[in-house]
C-alpha cells in the first residue's frame, strides 16, 4: 500500500473499530481529510478492489479482516514512535503527530519490534490510545466522552484526541491524563460546559468534550 491508503486505513478503524461504530460514511472522510467527495470515492473504491474494505452505496464504508490487520499495523507504528518521541526525545505531546505520521510509513516489522523492545512495551501512547502488541491485541479503553457527563458527575481523563489545537487548550488549562474533573455546569444553548478542577473552573465547548474520553467516578 502507498501512504495515501495506508492513512485511509488507519482514519477508517479510528472511526469504527476503534469508536465501536459499525460503519463510517464516505462524507465524514471527506470532512475528516478536506478531500472531495469524489476523490474519496476513488479512493475507497481502491481499496475495495484490495480487499480492505467493504462498501455499502449510500450507506458507507468498513474494514474487512484483512484491512483490520494493515490499519492496526499502522496504528501500532505510529503509537510507538509517539511514545519514543516524547519520552526519549522530549518532544510535547502536541509536537508528535507530524513525525510519527512520517515514521510510521518508513517503519519495517522488525525494527517496530525493536522499538518496542527498547521501550519496554508501553500499552498506550502519551495521549492515552492503545497500542497493539505485536500479535496485534490491544488494550481496552474507555470510548465514553466528556460530552456524556451530566452537572453533578466527577470525571476522570484517561484518553485524548490526537489534535494539536485540542492538546494545547488541554496544556494552557493544565489538564492532563488521569486528572479528575467535576462537571458544575452544562449551558445547553451556546454549547459550552463548566468544569472544575481543583479550585480552578474551566469552560469549554461541547465540541471540546467530545474529544476527551475517561470514566465517570463513583
Amino acid at each position: 500500500m502507498n501512504r495515501a491508503e495506508e492513512d485511509y486505513m488507519k482514519v477508517i478503524y479510528e472511526l469504527t473499530v476503534q469508536a465501536k461504530q459499525p460503519i463510517v460514511k464516505t462524507n465524514e472522510l471527506s470532512v475528516h481529510f478536506g478531500y472531495t467527495d469524489q476523490s474519496v470515492n476513488e479512493m475507497i473504491k481502491k481499496l475495495e478492489s484490495k480487499k480492505l474494505v467493504s462498501f455499502i452505496p449510500y450507506h458507507g464504508v468498513s474494514l474487512t479482516k484483512k484491512g483490520q490487520i494493515e490499519a492496526v499495523r499502522m496504528l501500532r507504528a505510529h503509537r510507538l514512535w509517539e511514545v519514543f518521541l516524547t519520552e526519549k526525545l522530549g518532544f510535547a505531546w502536541e509536537d508528535v503527530h507530524v513525525d510519527a505520521e512520517r515514521l510510521e510509513h518508513n517503519s519495517t516489522e522488525m525494527l517496530l519490534n525493536r522499538l518496542d523492545d527498547f521501550l519496554e512495551h508501553p500499552k498506550f501512547c502519551q495521549h492515552g490510545n492503545p497500542i497493539p502488541n505485536r500479535d496485534g491485541y490491544i488494550s481496552s479503553f474507555s470510548t465514553l466522552s466528556l460530552a456524556e457527563i451530566d452537572e453533578g458527575e466527577q470525571f476522570q481523563i484517561t484518553r485524548v484526541v490526537d489534535d494539536k489545537e485540542l492538546l494545547v487548550f488541554l496544556n494552557e488549562n493544565q489538564l492532563q491524563l488521569n486528572e479528575i474533573i467535576d462537571v458544575v455546569k452544562l449551558d445547553m444553548f451556546n454549547g459550552l460546559m463548566h468544569i472544575k478542577k481543583r479550585q480552578q473552573t474551566i469552560i469549554l465547548s461541547f465540541k471540546t468534550a467530545h474529544m476527551i474520553f475517561g470514566q465517570r467516578m463513583p
